[in-house]
C-alpha cells in the first residue's frame, strides 16, 4: 500500500508557553474546519511537545514494553497492519487499532462510541487488561521518577503530573494528526486530476 507522506513535518520546535511555533504542527488544509477544543486544552507548543513524548512512553503500560504507539503505527496512518493488535503480554485485542488521522474531527471515540471526549478515550487503553493493562495511579507513580516529566507538565498546565495533564496532552499531540493532502485533496483544490483507480492518502509524518 503507497501512502503520501505529506501533511506535518516536525524537524525540532522550541519549547515554549505560547502559541509559538503552533502553525508548524497543527497545519489545517485547505477546505477543513477549524478545530475545536476544550476549554481547558487550547494547543500550545509545550503541550504539544509533551503530548508527543507521552503517545512514543512504554511505560503506560503494565510491563513498560507498549506505547499509544506500538498499535497506532506512524507508517501505516497512525492504525495497524494487522487486523487485532497484541497488548500487554500479548493478550490479544478485541477490536483493530483504527487510524487517529483526524481524531480531532471526530464526535465522539471507541467502537461502540459512548466515550464523548478524546481526553477521556486516553484512558481506555491504560485500564483495558488486553491492552495496557495497568491504572492511571501506577503509571503516574512511574511518570513522576522521571523529573523531565514533571518540569514539562508544569510548563504546559502549571500543575503536577497527574491524568488530567497525562490525558490532555496525549489528546494535544493527537489532535496535530491531520490528514489532508491526498489525491482527493488535491483535486477539491483544483491542483490535480482524480482517477478512482488512482488514490492516495496523504498522512503526517514525525521526526
Amino acid at each position: 500500500m503507497l501512502f503520501l507522506f505529506s501533511c506535518v513535518f516536525i524537524s525540532g520546535c522550541e519549547k515554549d508557553n505560547s502559541n509559538d511555533g503552533v502553525g508548524a504542527v497543527l497545519i489545517i488544509p485547505p477546505g477543513f474546519p477549524s478545530m475545536d477544543f476544550p476549554a481547558d486544552n487550547n494547543f500550545t507548543m509545550t503541550r504539544w511537545e509533551l503530548g508527543k513524548e507521552l503517545f512514543y512512553e512504554k511505560q503506560l503500560s503494565k510491563n513498560n514494553t507498549l506505547s499509544c504507539a506500538s498499535c497506532h503505527k506512524q507508517e501505516f496512518a497512525f492504525s495497524d497492519n494487522v487486523a487485532l493488535s497484541l497488548g500487554d503480554n500479548n493478550a490479544l485485542g478485541s477490536s483493530n487499532a483504527p487510524s487517529l488521522t483526524n481524531i480531532g474531527y471526530h464526535p465522539y471515540f471507541t467502537r461502540a462510541g459512548g466515550v464523548p471526549t478524546l481526553e477521556m478515550q486516553v484512558l481506555v487503553p491504560i485500564q483495558e487488561h488486553n491492552e495496557f493493562n495497568t491504572n492511571m495511579l501506577d503509571v503516574i507513580d512511574k511518570l513522576k521518577q522521571n523529573n523531565s516529566y514533571n518540569q514539562q507538565a508544569q510548563l504546559a498546565y502549571g500543575r503536577d503530573l497527574d491524568a488530567f495533564v497525562i490525558t490532555r496532552a496525549i489528546s494535544t499531540f493527537e489532535r496535530s494528526l491531520i490528514s489532508g493532502n491526498s489525491r482527493f485533496d488535491k483535486y477539491e483544490n483544483d491542483n490535480t486530476q482524480f482517477s478512482l483507480r488512482q488514490v492516495n492518502y496523504g498522512v503526517p509524518t514525525f521526526q
